[in-house]
């Protein structure tokens, strides 16, 4: 009689089983980090000056049933959730980055039913612009669509730099440069004689808070985009630094008259904007044609959505020119900071640090920017003060460069290898003193 070998059989299968579902186990906990661990990571190992990162956690392919429970993403999101209305960013609004633009269109159809109100969007970011009435609503929605998000952060206040009292000694080392030039301050950085024909052919944004007629750019092509768009009526910065790239009458000479401008509104009245609509406007500045963009205001921190618009512009050869900031501080206003772009602090007529200037580890050059004669609202002329003035002016020195023939990316290292030295440190002054090459 031949033996029975089913219960032997049935013994090693069950034994096979078991020891493969320990095994399993075991991987799985060791492949699957918690969506916290992997939050903590990005904490530590994320740029100390810019707002942490949402990390959803990774899935494994084998195991789509071990993603997170409502419970661990919740403790996870939480941190970020608290973050969004930190000093410097619009109250009760949050900066919302995608994998795909698919996953922000997603988002998009489903906000208003949790609540959450798309004051914005742009595709090309895959951010979304939200306000939210309580964080309810967000944590549920980032605990149920994890995969879909790369970075969650506050829409940072970005502004029209403002001055601060003379006396104002936040960093001890800036030696106080007050002296006006009470002019453009063309002739010390060698742009005097004709520049009517100057910037021909280059086409500069002017990211700010709108342009309005004036005598001095009577006849220089301005084309206006207004991303604000409240009515209000337009404050005369935005004016003032046009007039320093490209006014064209013996009041206001603008160092690169032939220019167009492209002139995209962002801040409102009071010269306040945020970094969604800065970001917007690069994009659209640099989809639009602009060669150089000037963007005479900042924020006091960076962001990822900033950097990546940066990086856009920058990835197409337009140069970016941006204000160091007038807080007296010793870290860059934000885009500043940002690597790559051309970061510009002030000096007064004397060739010294404006009082007002910040410095810090990344600033490219300085420009005249104490008592600068510029055109405003209203067909006023006024004497401003601030590294505004400097960027507008350093601006207008780069469309001139860019109208000669120079390849963008090639202009930094040439205003560098060119400018006045100074004595002074180079986080104050960076290479020095920007001088048009000839």
């Amino acid at each position: 009689m031949r033996p029975n070998r089913l219960p032997v059989l049935l013994f090693a299968a069950t034994l096979l089983i078991m020891v493969g579902s320990v095994l399993w186990l075991l991987w799985e906990s060791h492949s699957a980090p918690s969506l916290k661990a992997d939050l903590s990571q990005a904490k530590r190992s994320g740029n100390s000056g810019r707002p942490a990162a949402f990390t959803p956690m990774p899935q494994s392919p084998a195991a789509p049933s071990s993603a997170p429970g409502p419970a661990l993403a919740k403790a996870a999101a939480s941190p970020i959730i608290a973050a969004l209305n930190g000093p410097g960013s619009m109250p009760n609004e949050a900066l919302l980055t995608f994998r795909t633009p698919e996953a922000l269109a997603a988002f998009r159809d489903r906000a208003a039913a949790l609540g959450l109100e798309v004051l914005g969007y742009d595709v090309k970011l895959r951010t979304a612009r939200v306000r939210f009435r309580d964080t309810t609503a967000l944590e549920r929605d980032l605990n149920a669509h994890a995969a879909d998000y790369t970075h969650v952060g506050p829409n940072l206040i970005t502004r029209i730099p403002g001055l601060p009292p003379p006396i104002a000694k936040s960093d001890t080392s800036n030696p106080g440069g007050s002296a006006p030039f009470r002019s453009q301050g063309l002739d010390v950085i060698g742009a005097s004689g004709d520049r009517s024909a100057w910037g021909q052919g280059v086409t500069v944004a002017v990211i700010d808070s709108g342009i309005t007629s004036h005598p001095s750019l009577a006849n220089v092509k301005i084309t206006h985009y207004d991303l604000v768009n409240d009515g209000s009526a337009f404050n005369g910065h935005g004016t003032a630094m046009a007039s320093l790239i490209a006014g064209n009458d013996p009041n206001v000479g603008g160092v690169s008259p032939a220019v167009k401008l492209l002139d995209i509104r962002v801040a409102d009245t009071n010269g306040e904007s945020n970094t969604a609509l800065v970001s917007t406007a690069i994009i659209k500045a640099t989809d639009l044609g602009a060669r150089v963009i000037n963007i005479s205001l900042g924020a006091s921190s960076d962001s990822p959505v900033l950097d990546e618009a940066v990086s856009y512009a920058q990835s197409r050869n337009i140069v970016v020119v941006a204000a160091a900031g007038n807080e007296q501080l010793t870290a860059l206003s934000m885009p500043a900071g940002i690597s790559g772009v051309l970061s510009v602090g002030a000096v007064d007529a004397n060739g010294t640090q404006a009082y007002f200037s910040n410095s810090g580890a990344g600033l490219t050059l300085v420009a005249p920017g104490v008592g600068i004669v510029s055109g405003y609202s209203d067909n006023k002329l006024v004497i401003g003060s601030g590294t505004s003035q400097a960027t507008a002016i350093t601006s207008g020195v780069v469309a001139y460069l860019l109208g000669r023939g120079y390849y963008g990316p090639n202009i930094i290292p040439l205003l560098t290898r060119t400018a006045e030295p100074l004595q002074a440190p180079v986080t104050a002054v960076g290479a020095g003193l920007i001088q048009v090459p000839k």
